[in-house]
């Protein structure tokens, strides 16, 4: 295994923990929300890559997520509770069950 994908694989474990407790509905999405995006612009190790596109990927869906109906109505590609856990369902099914 190479040092890049190490790094990649380091990274990504570093958020499966929370994906999964959001994709068990253990957690809110709300909750998920900001737990995503303090893990996200805090983490140093950001890698290039496949795993990095994905959590790059999930970054933005959380970005776009918005708690409050009628407010979601008001942001452009705004998506609710329902929308956001199946793209955290789809990235955990890419990085940890591919």
């Amino acid at each position: 295994m190479s040092a890049d994908t190490e790094a990649a694989t380091r990274m990504a474990d570093r958020y499966k923990q929370l994906i999964s407790k959001f994709v068990d509905r253990k957690i809110s999405a709300s909750e998920f929300e900001s737990s995503y995006l303090a893990l996200f612009k805090s983490d140093k190790s950001k890698v290039g890559g496949k795993k990095f596109n994905i959590l790059d990927r999930l970054f933005a869906d959380v970005d776009a997520f918005e708690a409050d109906p009628e407010l979601r109505k008001q942001v452009y590609g705004g998506i609710g509770d329902e929308e956001l856990l199946s793209c955290a369902r789809a990235a955990y099914k890419e990085l940890y069950e591919a």
